[in-house]
């Protein structure tokens, strides 16, 4: 039964026979990718990596593409940070292990990474596929949330549950993920972690909240439901990091679309300064401690944190340049959890990885930031771009405290394809709303041949 990893490779193939490579992309990649969980796979052919649902999807969708000669795409500096991020990264590994071992990672890497990525970049050049991706993500979020809510209750991850005993052999997370915090299931559905699916759904709420602005959803009545759905999934989860980074992103929104920023940044300023006054003596004091001396799970947890740093730290020393590969970095004792995805890769693959790593982050904030302080604060764009910020913000925050793994990998990368899509493009026509408004006609002038006038 693994061989139903063909399935999304054949409907793909199928579609694209009347259908561009961008419309199978939003209608068969994202819904595998989003839907099925990452860890399924299968070998098809010996000699090439594993294949899993998202992938067989987006092979059909690759090769159309590049049949098409790459259309769309036009190559940016920014493409060339994140092929070297996933070049050293292979070359960590091929010095840490083997070559065959290095080929697969790179192969995962550019299906994951890259080719996504690029992919975005192109399609959404046309600003109604951008609007439709985006629509899509948030609706595939808001079905998955749904089922995250009774898994939080019932304990039964639907997602994973049903194609493992479908599934002829062991995969990963076979003894299941059971993990309960506050009397409660912390629900994952097909992310692999709870942390990871709290950071998916930080990402989509803020993009779900702009769908709804802009009237994107079929009633307003629907589109509530989609934004609370994204918003429960988040909650579901139980991981503190991203839903703090979710409460920071909606100031980050409510900042941005509003016409008085300079007396809420005003206002801002002074609440964070006298927070962090009251708040930075408690937090030192609450951290100082060991994990032998905490008091509660969570000052545990923020001990383990500190411990793991004063300590992996010096392991990144001994090999700063290409790490020590994906799966021999030495295990200290008692810390075998890197609860850091900046600390992990910089111990799997160096700290050149995640100098590129922190180039792709930091410099597309700094853009988006540019161009959102350019538009007026109802612009479409610009209220796409605050909610874009609020999101990688979020995401900078939680990678610093969590892992990025499963699918948040491929959504990192695909928004910031869509963030590069508004920062380099300018839109080629007005942004249509759900309602399909239609643009004025001109007025004809000369009755004799209906000529029209154009400026």
């Amino acid at each position: 039964m693994d061989k139903l990893i063909l399935l999304p490779l054949i409907i793909s193939a199928i579609m694209l026979l009347d259908r561009e490579p961008k419309e199978v992309f939003i209608l068969v990649f994202l819904p595998f990718l989003t839907l099925l969980p990452v860890y399924f796979d299968t070998k098809l052919v010996s000699g090439i990596p594993e294949v899993t649902f998202w992938s067989a999807a987006l092979i059909p969708v690759l090769a159309a593409w590049t049949y098409r000669n790459f259309e769309g795409y036009s190559f940016h500096w920014m493409d060339l940070v994140v092929l070297s991020y996933i070049g050293v990264i292979f070359l960590g590994q091929w010095s840490n292990s083997t070559y065959k071992e290095a080929q697969k990672i790179l192969f995962n890497n550019m299906m994951a990474i890259y080719f996504p990525y690029i992919m975005v970049r192109a399609f959404c050049e046309n600003r109604d596929t951008l609007v439709r991706i985006i629509h899509i993500m948030t609706l595939l979020g808001a079905f998955i949330a749904f089922f995250n809510m009774l898994e939080f209750r019932l304990f039964t991850n639907y997602f994973d549950e049903i194609l493992r005993r479908l599934w002829p052999r062991y995969v990963m997370w076979d003894t299941g993920m059971v993990m309960i915090r506050w009397g409660f299931k912390r629900a994952l559905g097909p992310f692999s972690h709870p942390i990871v699916a709290g950071y998916f759904f930080a990402l989509m709420a803020p993009l779900a909240v702009w769908c709804y602005n802009q009237n994107h959803y079929r009633n307003k009545n629907f589109g509530r439901l989609v934004v609370m759905l994204n918003i429960i999934g988040l909650f579901v989860s139980l991981s503190r990091a991203p839903m703090i980074g979710f409460i920071l992103g909606l100031g980050i929104i409510y900042y941005g679309w509003s016409d008085k920023k300079a007396a809420i940044g005003t206002f801002l300023t002074v609440l964070l300064s006298c927070s962090l006054i009251v708040i930075i003596p408690k937090f030192i004091k609450y951290a100082s401690v060991t994990r032998a001396t905490a008091k509660t799970v969570d000052q545990r947890n923020v001990a383990y944190r500190k411990e793991m740093w004063e300590a992996y730290f010096e392991v990144v020393l001994e090999r700063p340049y290409l790490g020590w590969g994906r799966f021999t970095v030495p295990v200290l004792k008692g810390m075998d959890s890197i609860d850091s995805e900046y600390l992990g890769v910089a111990l799997a693959s160096g700290i050149i990885v995640v100098f590129f790593y922190l180039v792709f982050l930091l410099f597309m904030l700094s853009r988006l930031l540019k161009f959102a302080f350019s538009m007026p604060h109802d612009d479409p764009w610009g209220r796409l771009a605050w909610c874009l910020i609020a999101g990688w913000c979020t995401a900078i925050f939680t990678q610093a405290t969590v892992y990025s793994g499963a699918q948040t990998v491929q959504y990192l990368f695909m928004l910031g394809g869509v963030g590069q899509v508004l920062i380099l493009t300018t839109p080629a026509q007005k942004l249509f709303s759900q309602k399909h408004d239609r643009p004025v006609q001109p007025a004809y002038i000369g009755y004799g041949f209906g000529f029209t006038r154009v400026v």
